[in-house]
């Protein structure tokens, strides 16, 4: 199935077909019978967007042996592209890259766990939350604890980050505008969510850490976002944060947007039950969420793909 061509960054069939090992013939087959979307140049050659070939790789399980042609050159720094398999060993050797300052590595894991096909909430939720909370507890046993978990939150940031160039959200795509309250410095959480939403198709609009309330509700009346999230790692004055919620939630009921809150404590809020007021744990509840809520664009290749 072909179209006009969009993408800046694109592969031929030839080059798809070296990625992943198989015939340039067969690739162009699945493109002409729509099980990989393809564009065409002005003399009419196939052309498919990197983020397309690695939706189709992660949809059909096509093993990558040159990573470096899907723009994927992290996943070269993984012994053949394969990590250790199990949550346990995923999180024990991503904690042991973030340790060692090993940032190429960190990358490549979390890139090779995303073309096998593990979704984003899944990886945030399993290896790399594991790895954080075990690099937590460094300062409190070793001297240099401190600068060696802020280096890890910096090779983490950039591993997340890396997850979010390979997705592919279109122009029309709904919003969601989002960040961590003001105090709250935390950088990674946030980040985190707007990973996740646009894997589902979401357009993220990430404010980062120290955002004020009156801030997140200008931007979202601005951008017209269809979903608002706050992550909350410090809780300050909770009583006081809550309530600003319930003002977020209450500015926004006309449109009936919601606002979706976690993180490490969010539980402090004591948000009661509220039609526009969700309170979650994990990545996983955010994705059946926007699921729920079908705020994702239609016929985007996401996540979703690997789970139907």
């Amino acid at each position: 199935m072909a179209k006009q061509e969009t993408s800046k960054t694109v592969l031929s069939p030839r080059q798809l077909a070296e990625a992943i090992g198989v015939s340039e013939s067969s690739i162009k087959r699945w493109v002409d019978d729509g099980e990989i979307f393809a564009t065409r140049t002005a003399g009419g050659h196939r052309r498919i967007a990197a983020t397309e070939a690695v939706r189709f790789v992660r949809r059909s399980a096509a093993f990558v042996v040159k990573p470096e042609l899907l723009g994927i050159d992290d996943l070269a720094a993984i012994a053949g592209g394969s990590p250790a398999v199990g949550e346990e060993a995923e999180a024990e050797a991503l904690y042991r890259y973030l340790a060692e300052g090993a940032a190429a590595e960190a990358r490549g894991l979390l890139a090779s766990l995303y073309v096998r096909g593990r979704s984003v909430a899944q990886i945030v939720d399993g290896p790399l939350r594991l790895a954080m909370e075990r690099l937590g507890e460094l300062w409190r046993r070793e001297e240099p604890g401190i600068y060696r978990e802020h280096r890890a939150t910096d090779i983490a940031i950039q591993a997340v980050n890396r997850l979010r160039l390979l997705q592919e959200v279109p122009a029309d795509a709904p919003r969601a505008v989002g960040g961590a309250p003001a105090g709250d410095p935390y950088i990674l959480p946030s980040l985190c969510v707007s990973a996740v939403l646009e894997s589902l198709g979401v357009a993220a609009v990430n404010l980062g850490p120290d955002t004020p309330l009156e801030s997140l509700e200008l931007a979202a009346d601005d951008l017209e976002a269809r979903l608002v999230w706050l992550s909350v790692s410090v809780s300050g004055d909770a009583s006081r944060l809550g309530r600003g919620v319930r003002r977020l939630a209450n500015a926004g009921r006309r449109l009936r947007r919601p606002v979706v809150v976690g993180g490490s404590r969010a539980a402090k809020l004591q948000l009661f039950a509220d039609d526009l007021i969700y309170v979650g744990s994990s990545m996983a509840e955010l994705e059946a969420l926007v699921r729920g809520l079908r705020l994702g664009a239609a016929g985007v290749s996401g996540d979703g793909d690997a789970s139907d």
